[in-house]
């Protein structure tokens, strides 16, 4: 189950996202996660695939953890 997540956005961002959202006829909530997706994809491709999230992992590992 997804979990909410609060993020604070400059009032110029927030409009361009919802006048993005708007045009795709998405939600502001659909177009992060997908920006968030790409941003998370180019990581890993950059970084060597050194970015590994299970629901298995705590907190403090969630985010960096070798694949090796």
């Amino acid at each position: 189950m997804p979990k909410k997540v609060l993020i604070a956005l400059p009032p110029a961002m927030l409009e361009q996202v919802d006048f993005i959202a708007q045009c795709e006829h998405r939600t502001r909530s659909d177009l992060i996660r997908e920006a968030l997706r790409r941003y998370l994809d180019n990581f890993r491709r950059t970084q060597g695939n050194h970015l590994a999230v299970t629901t298995l992992e705590t907190a403090t590992d969630a985010f960096v953890t070798p694949l090796s």
